[in-house]
């Protein structure tokens, strides 16, 4: 525990040293002044891409196109509001171009979901979507938002020598907001990896509202949690610190990608040009794009010597390397000589997330569905420096 303590709190230097603000909350309720049509005599269902049903009594639905959507008692008439009203269609359109049609049952409630994508999501990945209709349900009846309607945690960090008033808010949609109180503001989404984790700890934990203060030698730094918990299990220091370090990555993480400029644009394209090439078999490439250790390829392979297109086709063809097609890569942040830090999730054939489970015998433990890749300066061009999982 003191070893994760003082780990912890290397961290937290680190980011004293490396931060330049801190962060602000969005305004607690804003009225949305909209028009409703009238109340339609049944569910109309035929053109939507997002159908959700709740999983608590009283019954109640929502249909959901790119123009509006619509609401109501199941079975019952339904409302139409148009979609500048949840300010929907941006977001449905992007869900419905990324996953495949399916039909699920969630802890938030019943889906059916139409999509033109690929990708097959999680159970997690359902579940946000259902939070996020039955959010948008919410806020449809109400004919306003509140910030924080859906919110499953709250982290706040202030004092240190930095002067910092950071927050972070994580909603059950998955959705992450960050600001400070200079005016700085951010967004995004978690990964599908980062869900899991998140309903972990609101399924499993009783609320949280938990405030420490740390040693004199942080500037009196003090960090504040408020999570809203649905499980029995009370949370012990050590699932604290790391939801304190989970909201912490992501409110770096994101400051970063607000950052990013074209050359970790590139520098996330050579990523990924890495990647598919050696899913596709063009080695060739791959070698090329690679600068990393080959000693670990060496060893697999002593009969093949100075060709490291071989050593790549051998590793992805039979030493065991998962050299799949990457899910998702995140830019998480530059690296001290130069370099971009990366995560990547992996699909399977499938098109289902790919999880490392346990390595080597071990017969227990997390699986693993999230890799960090480094993408650093050559001399003349930029270069990957790590392989893909490997499972024996």
């Amino acid at each position: 525990m003191q070893i994760k303590a003082f780990a912890f709190l290397v961290t937290i230097a680190l980011l004293l040293l490396s931060a330049c603000g801190t962060f602000a909350t969005e305004s607690p309720t804003e009225d949305i002044s909209t028009e409703t049509s009238p109340e339609v005599s049944e569910t109309e269902t035929t053109g939507a891409l997002l159908v959700w049903e709740s999983a608590d009594a009283p019954c109640e639905t929502a249909a959901m196109t790119l123009e509006g959507l619509s609401y109501g008692e199941c079975g019952g008439p339904l409302t139409n509001v148009a979609s500048a009203v949840t300010n929907h269609s941006a977001r449905l359109s992007e869900l419905s171009g990324l996953y495949a049609s399916f039909s699920s049952e969630t802890p938030a409630g019943d889906l059916i979901f139409k999509g033109t994508g690929n990708l097959i999501p999680t159970d997690a990945e359902k579940r946000a979507i259902a939070e996020w209709v039955k959010l948008l349900a919410q806020v449809a009846q109400a004919g306003r938002t509140d910030s924080a309607w859906g919110m499953a945690f709250v982290w706040q960090r202030e004092g240190g020598p930095g002067g910092f008033c950071d927050e972070v808010v994580v909603y059950l949609t998955g959705r992450v907001t960050a600001s400070d109180c200079k005016g700085y503001d951010a967004q995004g989404y978690l990964t599908a990896s980062q869900l899991d984790q998140l309903y972990i700890w609101v399924d499993g934990l009783t609320t949280i509202d938990h405030t420490q203060t740390f040693p004199p030698e942080t500037g009196g730094l003090e960090m504040t949690l408020a999570l809203t918990g649905n499980g029995q299990k009370q949370a012990d220091e050590e699932t604290i610190l790391d939801i304190f370090e989970f909201a912490a990555t992501l409110y770096t993480e994101l400051g970063y990608a607000a950052q990013a400029g074209a050359e970790v644009d590139k520098a996330q394209q050579v990523l990924q040009e890495f990647l598919m090439g050696l899913n596709s078999g063009d080695y060739t490439l791959a070698a090329k794009l690679y600068g990393g250790d080959i000693s670990l390829l060496q060893t697999w392979n002593p009969d093949i010597r100075d060709d490291l297109p071989a050593l790549l086709e051998r590793a992805c063809t039979q030493n065991g390397l998962q050299c799949l097609i990457p899910r998702l890569i995140t830019y998480r942040a530059p690296d001290s000589d130069g370099g971009y830090h990366f995560y990547v999730e992996f699909n399977n054939t499938d098109q289902t997330l790919f999880r490392q489970g346990p390595c080597c015998g071990e017969t227990s433990g997390t699986p693993v569905s999230l890799f960090p890749f480094l993408v650093e300066k050559s001399a003349s061009s930029l270069v990957v420096t790590d392989l893909p999982p490997y499972v024996p």
